[in-house]
């Protein structure tokens, strides 16, 4: 399976860039160029430079380092809105599996319809006019929104190996149904979780960048990329740098996790192999 995951260009290519974003934001939690938030008035719209490689803000602050930073939070927000996404919405889902038909798996799945009615970034939205602005909130919000798509996937996914002889030989041994899911069920699914966690991982981030750009995620003097875009419009004219280093950020990041996922995907799908 690695040779065929190393061989595939889409897996290569948004795990190389993967690796990049996670090295920049591993970085930045011990180093970076300059300190962040510092504000410095004197070297406020500075271009490009060997001092600072990316410039500096309207502030005096070193884009370069705020990039960096960003990452860092880019990531906490990924790692633990998925992680809420996916533990959550899996255990509802397999729930949901086993009592098929049944008013709780009808209400399970009413709830996830009714929840992807609205865009992910509305959701988030509505929760945070409740919670109040903050990159906790902002998480938690993103983490609510990723609970019914992991529970909707993991249904359909765990209805199908359920359906299998196996299964039936398994109930027929007297196991119990905790046993069927945690032995049987979850490693034949684990796949295609892992697969949409990499794609709810570019989410999280897009949706993370458009709440700080919102004012209503990552609060100053925190730095994020979608506040580094708001920040950025009103010296479009006379430093459009501001926008162009942290927008390719964000296209970045989005586009290596979304390869890395249509990688995985083909790779870990045995009829891939066929095609």
């Amino acid at each position: 399976m690695i040779t065929r995951a190393l061989r595939h260009p889409s897996f290569v290519v948004g795990l190389a860039i993967t690796l990049l974003v996670v090295l920049v934001a591993v970085i930045a939690a011990f180093w970076t160029p300059h300190d962040a938030t510092a504000m410095r008035i004197s070297a406020r719209l500075r271009p490009p430079s060997a001092t600072n490689w990316f410039g500096t803000d309207q502030f005096g602050r070193d884009v370069l380092s705020m990039l960096m930073m960003g990452a860092r939070n880019a990531l906490l927000v990924g790692v633990v809105a998925v992680g809420i996404g996916l533990s959550i919405g899996v255990a509802l889902g397999m729930v949901a599996a086993t009592r098929e038909g049944s008013l709780l798996d009808e209400a399970i799945m009413r709830i996830c319809d009714f929840t992807f009615a609205f865009p992910a970034v509305l959701t988030a939205i509505l929760i945070l006019t409740f919670l109040g602005p903050g990159l906790v909130n902002a998480i938690i919000a993103i983490g609510i929104f990723n609970i019914p798509v992991f529970a909707r996937i993991a249904r359909g996914a765990a209805l199908q190996v359920m359906a299998r002889d196996y299964i039936r030989a398994a109930r027929a041994a007297g196991r119990t149904t905790f046993g069927i899911l945690y032995r049987h069920v979850l490693p034949n699914i684990t796949g295609i979780l892992i697969v949409q966690a990499s794609v709810q991982f570019a989410l999280a981030i897009l949706a993370e960048a458009g709440l700080s750009y919102l004012g209503i995620g990552t609060q100053p003097p925190n730095p994020s990329w979608g506040r580094m875009l708001n920040d950025s419009q009103t010296f479009l004219s006379q430093a459009s740098y501001l926008a162009i280093f942290p927008g390719a950020a964000i296209a970045l990041a989005v586009l290596g996790f979304n390869l890395l996922g249509d990688g995985l995907r083909d790779v870990l799908d045995p009829k891939s192999k066929e095609r």
